[in-house]
């Protein structure tokens, strides 16, 4: 007998024995590896649920943010404007008081006699 003979007869005892044990164990393994597949396939399934669901969340709160975000750069810009609007009503106001202090300064000479007129 060739070696390559002796090979294919101990390849073929070895198959029947697996075959002979799967048979030996019979349907409760097999049974065993359906309930194993089921539980890992579904415990799959929950983590890509609760990832998605995650993803969602994270994606509201993102949205959220954004318009939060945007909302305070458009206070921003109004709060800018009022201080600039403060600011011209202020120059405005210095203005103002200045001219009504220059008008008081020529009702008051207006209104004084002279010292050079009431000594004649």
């Amino acid at each position: 007998m060739t070696s390559l003979t002796k090979f294919t007869k101990n390849l073929k005892v070895e198959d029947d024995i697996g075959i002979k044990g799967a048979h030996l164990f019979g349907p409760s393994v097999e049974s065993k590896f359906d309930e194993l597949k089921y539980e890992i396939v579904h415990k799959i399934d929950k983590e890509l649920s609760d990832s998605q669901n995650a993803r969602d969340y994270i994606s509201q709160k993102y949205d959220e943010l954004c318009n939060k975000i945007q909302y305070l750069t458009e206070l921003d810009a109004t709060v800018t404007g009022f201080r600039s609007d403060v600011k011209a009503i202020e120059k405005q106001i210095a203005e103002l008081s200045l001219r009504v202090d220059d008008i008081e300064k020529k009702t008051i000479f207006k209104e004084c006699p002279s010292l050079t007129s009431s000594m004649f």
